[in-house]
C-alpha cells in the first residue's frame, strides 16, 4: 500500500493531515472529544484505536 509522505513538522499522522490543514483542525477537534467527554471506559476506547489501526494497516 503506498504511503502518504509526510509534510511540515510533524511526524506521522499529523504530518500527512497536513495537506489538508482544515480537515486536520476538525479531525483534531472530534478526537479530543472522544477522549476527553467520552463516557466509554478507557481501555475500551483504546481498544477500539488499536482495532481500528490494525483493520487500516496503521503502523501507529
Amino acid at each position: 500500500m503506498p504511503r502518504v509522505r509526510e509534510v511540515g513538522e510533524m511526524e506521522g499522522f499529523g504530518g500527512v493531515y497536513a495537506h489538508c490543514p482544515d480537515q486536520f483542525k476538525a479531525f483534531m477537534y472530534r478526537y479530543g472529544l472522544l477522549w476527553s467527554h467520552s463516557t466509554l471506559d478507557p481501555v475500551l476506547k483504546d481498544l477500539v484505536r488499536l482495532k481500528s489501526a490494525n483493520l487500516n494497516s496503521c503502523r501507529y
